[in-house]
């Protein structure tokens, strides 16, 4: 595998070791400075996708090792949660309401799943023959 595809593979598990980690560790204060407020639906959702985020972090890890031949059912679903969540936040911003948090955070999260997506995107355009 080529030193761009660990590069970006590496990135990706980066960033979704990111924020498992934080939805796991810190499920209280992620769901507080983030949401806005804490109780125990909101704790589960968090740390369902926590488990989620870490899952496909392991599969990126196996991919890193192995190769990405055949890949692409993983690849577009990594793709397709970061651009649904990023697009989640995109509204956030324009409407000016979110919520219970402030604007400044739900920015921070844009611009991180913003770049997840960029990594994303180019990973699967440069290797699209190579993942189907």
């Amino acid at each position: 595998m080529e030193k761009t595809n660990k590069l970006l593979i590496l990135l990706s598990i980066i960033f979704l070791i990111y924020y498992s980690f934080q939805l796991l560790v810190y499920t209280n204060e992620f769901a507080e400075n983030n949401i806005g407020f804490f109780n125990h639906a909101i704790a589960g959702l968090s740390e369902i996708l926590g488990i989620i985020f870490f899952a496909l972090s392991l599969s990126l890890f196996y991919v890193l090792i192995n190769n990405i031949n055949g890949q692409l059912p993983l690849f577009l679903t990594i793709f397709l949660i970061q651009i649904l969540i990023f697009l989640n936040f995109v509204r956030y911003i324009f409407t000016e309401s979110p919520g219970e948090t402030t604007i400044e955070s739900i920015t921070f999260n844009t611009v991180i799943f913003f770049f997840g997506v960029i990594i994303s995107s180019i990973f699967i355009l440069i290797n699209f023959n190579k993942l189907k």
